[in-house]
């Protein structure tokens, strides 16, 4: 099957991004169509369909104020959005505005399979029935989610259904309720599984460490399965100590989506202070064998990294030297995956990490540290994880937001890291330009030429080429693109007072276990008027 086989529709959604709209009866035309054909079907994180969940948030130091789960859902067209939780009741329904940003707010008893007091247990591991938060559309969407409460936050870009796998290995932190005795009685690394499909059977191996349980009493190495339904929700929490769902792998008969976090969480586990933690767990098949990872603004020290293996015994290299084997793919640390600081403490933290073999792809997540750690005057930021991107799911051209868009409880810094291939001068490319919607059209600038300064190369070359690191200030919050003729990677971050989020601003998710050597066929008909009917791909 081809790996591109989609409807068209997505593809002419796009090209509303790309050509004015006034030009669409004009230039819709089959050469213009296979010309941007490529960044079109690459931007993997656009879908009609989309299930997730979300781990339990700590809410105590919250209480009593306007906490939310944030969906921001942005589209080139009009398009009528459904957000509903089927086992809660709740259901909204919305319409998108052309290159802008809707956001539909959730409350945390609605959008969370359970919640708990910070003097409480956590809750045992259980199915529950239609507690999916599910967003559905009848054109091609890009859906944040952010869970924004008063004084913790995090944030995760959404994977549609289209992009989800049935292989997953979980990326989580351990319980660090120790150093809060008597306050935090569990403060759980959790995994929350959404299906997609009725039907599904999932099977659960859990890693972590050897003081890690559930609390359903599951240890460490010991599989669990259940069978799960379209918008059914297994949720899996640690109880005790150090607890960590890291290394877990989850398994399925038909693809559903993961996504792991920390009820709040120290990075490390002794360096206060802690945050809720989030992130939309990538799948295997996507993983790939080299990754640049950047430095967090305004961070003192390097972050730390965890790296995974989808084979056995894969070598990890970091800049050109061996830096470990992880033996197992998933399983406990040390074994099933590796913990290490990007660089020596004060290194800066621009490096490339990869798999020394062939065929033997890795995926790495980034953990952004507590502030204790900086000193006084504190740093504005707080834990969070993100995943990393590998080279070979870089893109030509992404769409993103900003989590205050329009009124919403925002940061009040909001910044990006961009990750691209330099010119043979060593500098970022002419051709990169960065767009932001003025009267709801796209502006497009030179980025060299608005965020001008000198970026910061990565200490190891890929296959002969070099790459640097951009640090962008984004000027308010608001709806941006950017694009190049080279793929490239990015990744958003934002701060607040003791409070953090961050994610990659975009995502290709790419089936890098097949080989994709037919290329798609657009067949569609066109009016006068630029309409286009008939539109598919195969």
């Amino acid at each position: 099957m081809k790996k591109y086989a989609i409807f068209l529709s997505l593809l002419i959604v796009f090209l509303g991004l790309i050509l004015p709209k006034n030009a669409l009866g004009q230039t819709v035309t089959e050469e213009n169509i296979k010309k941007n054909l490529p960044h079109m079907l690459g931007a993997n994180n656009v879908g009609k369909e989309f299930w997730f969940t979300i781990p339990p948030c700590f809410e105590d130091e919250s209480a009593g104020f306007s906490n939310f789960i944030k969906i921001f859902i942005t589209a080139p067209t009009a398009t009528l959005v459904t957000v509903e939780v089927p086992g809660k009741g709740f259901l909204q329904t919305r319409m998108t505005i052309p290159n802008d940003v809707i956001e539909v707010n959730i409350t945390p008893v609605i959008g969370q399979c359970w919640t708990k007091t910070a003097g409480e247990k956590s809750v045992p591991e259980q199915v529950y029935p239609g507690y999916g938060i599910h967003v559905i559309a009848d054109d091609p969407l890009v859906v944040y989610c952010v869970v924004r409460y008063r004084y913790t936050s995090d944030g995760f870009l959404v994977f549609p259904v289209s992009s989800l796998g049935r292989e997953y290995i979980v990326a989580s932190y351990p319980d660090m309720s120790a150093m809060y005795t008597g306050y935090l009685e569990d403060s759980p690394s959790m995994c929350g599984i959404t299906a997609a499909y009725d039907d599904t059977e999932v099977f659960f191996t859990l890693g972590g460490n050897v003081l890690t349980k559930t609390a359903g009493g599951v240890k460490t190495g010991n599989t669990i399965s259940a069978r799960m339904n379209a918008g059914d929700v297994w949720l899996i929490a640690t109880m005790g100590d150090e607890g960590d769902v890291t290394g877990s792998k989850v398994r399925s008969s038909k693809p559903v989506s993961v996504v792991s976090g920390n009820y709040c969480t120290n990075i490390p586990t002794t360096n206060r202070w802690c945050d809720y933690t989030v992130e939309m767990d990538i799948p295997v098949f996507t993983w790939g064998q080299h990754l640049h990872v950047g430095k967090v603004p305004g961070r003192k020290y390097p972050s730390i990294v965890r790296i995974f293996a989808k084979e056995p015994n894969t070598k990890i290299y970091r800049d050109g030297k061996q830096v470990g084997v992880v033996q197992t793919s998933g399983g406990i640390i040390g074994k099933g995956f590796l913990e290490m600081r990007m660089a020596g403490m004060n290194e800066g933290p621009r490096s490339a990490v990869y798999s020394g073999e062939p065929d033997k792809p890795i995926g790495v997540t980034l953990y952004n540290t507590g502030v204790e750690e900086d000193g006084s005057p504190y740093p504005n930021s707080d834990p969070f994880v993100m995943g990393i991107t590998p080279i070979e799911q870089y893109q030509k051209q992404i769409t993103f937001c900003t989590p205050g868009i329009y009124g919403a409880t925002g940061f009040p810094e909001n910044y990006l890291n961009l990750v691209y291939e330099t010119d043979q001068d060593g500098m970022i490319p002419e051709d990169m330009e960065f767009a932001e919607v003025q009267s709801g059209q796209f502006v497009w600038y030179k980025i060299r030429s608005k965020f001008a300064g000198i970026d910061e190369l990565f200490r190891y070359d890929i296959d002969g080429k070099k790459f640097a690191l951009k640090l962008i200030t984004l000027p308010h919050d608001g709806v941006y693109m950017i694009r190049g003729k080279k793929p490239f990677a990015c990744y958003s971050f934002g701060y607040s007072s003791f409070d953090s989020y961050g994610y990659p601003t975009s995502a290709a998710l790419a089936d890098l276990e097949k080989p994709d050597t037919i290329p798609p066929l657009p067949i569609w008909k066109a009016e006068c008027d630029g309409t286009i009917k008939g539109a598919t791909v195969t």
